[in-house]
């Protein structure tokens, strides 16, 4: 009954007043279908689907198979006259998630205003998705159906603060947000100071065959001496990131990512870091073949297995993670997208033996 109030509400909102000419809306769905298999050496970090993104539990010479609804997202956005617009989007989600919950999210909520400074500078508030990293929040927008660890654990995501958006001219841009924290939306946390993220991108070429290329660097006292917590080492983030259209067929993709976070007085702090590289091919104007590979390790130095360990990455894991995709795209019509790929993943883990992951998805998307 609540679900049907919020969502009565929502369409009350956007429907009721005829005077909102500036109304827009939009809509996607996700559903998958994946199988995965773990060799005898699978413990409980998991790899593939099971490394956080789907709520199945990794166990040694077992299988998993299941089809998920991703999500199915509302995006309802309006403008106020020219220089003001207010804007949220919500997810509704199924049991079988990668969250493992039934309900509702606010993925963003938040208003922006347009300053008369140079070009024109865009003052956001509210929640929204950081400016940062190769992968989408939004599994649709992406390459590839899996995500990678790097962007699962390491890579700053949905966060709740204040953003400046400037572009110097059509090739060069840059974000300035002051944040809650770095680790998300929402979190348990009560730190001392803000956060900071910031963002220089540059993007050339045609429309169709554009290429850019960002640096993100974030920095920030993410813990409270209140709760006994290390507050003299900051949380430090950085990731640099470009696509590459080589010409018309051929498209070329990087990530380095680093992340850096103080634990508990006492603990040492949680380093990890993640370099991926991949290749997409346009066959023609319907179909597309991509690769990727990635190399992630975890070098917290003892950090996760003491009772110090930060709440923010992959459980107890220390150790690398080196992976390989292949996978293809078919576009069934605007908007319509389907995907299907194969990943093996070779984790290495410093306490127990070397362990393979072999996954399979089909991953259907629709937006309109």
């Amino acid at each position: 009954m609540k679900k049907l109030l919020t969502f009565a509400v929502i369409a009350a909102f956007a429907f009721s007043s005829a005077a909102w000419a500036e109304l827009e809306l939009s809509a996607n769905v996700t559903t998958m279908a994946g199988f995965q298999m773990d060799d005898s050496n699978a413990g409980p970090i998991g790899g593939g689907l099971t490394q956080g993104e789907l709520p199945w539990a990794t166990s040694a010479d077992s299988y998993h198979f299941g089809f998920v609804v991703d999500q199915a997202e509302l995006d309802v956005e309006n403008e106020f006259g020219e220089n003001i617009m207010a804007r949220f989007d919500v997810d509704f989600w199924d049991a079988m998630n990668a969250a493992g919950v039934t309900g509702l999210q606010l993925e963003q909520g938040y208003i922006t205003a347009n300053l008369p400074i140079g070009n024109g500078m865009e003052f956001l508030l509210g929640v929204h998705n950081a400016p940062a990293g190769l992968e989408s929040i939004d599994r649709h927008e992406n390459l590839f159906s899996t995500y990678t660890p790097g962007f699962l654990f390491l890579n700053v995501k949905r966060v709740l603060g204040a953003k400046l958006y400037y572009e110097f001219n059509d090739v060069w841009s840059f974000d300035l947000a002051v944040l809650n924290s770095l680790n998300g939306f929402p979190v348990d946390f009560d730190s001392d100071y803000p956060s900071g993220l910031f963002r220089l991108g540059a993007k050339w070429g045609d429309e169709g065959n554009q290429s850019n290329i960002n640096l993100a660097l974030g920095y920030g006292f993410e813990h409270s001496d209140i709760l006994g917590d290390n507050n003299t080492d900051a949380d430090m983030y950085g990731n640099l990131w470009g696509v590459f259209a080589l010409n018309d067929a051929w498209d070329l993709g990087l990530e380095a990512v680093y992340r850096s976070s103080a634990t508990q007085i006492g603990g040492d702090n949680a380093t990890a870091y993640q370099a991926q590289l991949f290749a997409v091919y346009e066959v023609n104007d319907v179909w597309t073949i991509q690769g990727r590979g990635f190399y992630y390790a975890d070098a917290n130095t003892g950090g996760f297995t003491s009772t110090n360990a930060t709440q923010w990455w992959n459980g107890s894991f220390e150790g690398t993670t080196m992976s390989g995709t292949l996978g293809a795209t078919y576009t069934i019509t605007d908007g319509a997208k389907m995907k299907m790929e194969y990943r093996l993943d070779i984790a290495d883990d410093t306490l127990v033996a070397s362990t393979m992951y072999h996954t399979v998805v089909t991953e259907f998307g629709y937006t309109f």
